[in-house]
């Protein structure tokens, strides 16, 4: 499962979130051009994570709550 969150001090209100993913993004209520999660379910990851990606500032954050440790490399999680 997937936790998605826009940090709206970061965000800056450039809009590719909505264009690519407009059923997962909105434009948040009472800030003017600052962008908020709807509905990430509505889409498919690779396109959240598209959307993410296009983020100028980076202010979408993708947290994967299925991972119990996400800051440990694939890597490392081979070898233990």
């Amino acid at each position: 499962m997937l936790r998605v969150r826009v940090d709206r001090h970061r965000c800056i209100g450039a809009g590719t979130c909505i264009f690519l993913a407009p059923t997962a993004f909105k434009w948040r209520q009472g800030e003017f051009l600052k962008a908020d999660v709807l509905d990430p379910e509505t889409v498919e990851e690779e396109i959240l994570r598209d959307a993410t990606a296009s983020c100028p500032t980076g202010a979408i954050v993708i947290e994967d709550l299925d991972d119990p440790a996400p800051w440990v490399s694939d890597r490392k999680r081979r070898l233990s």
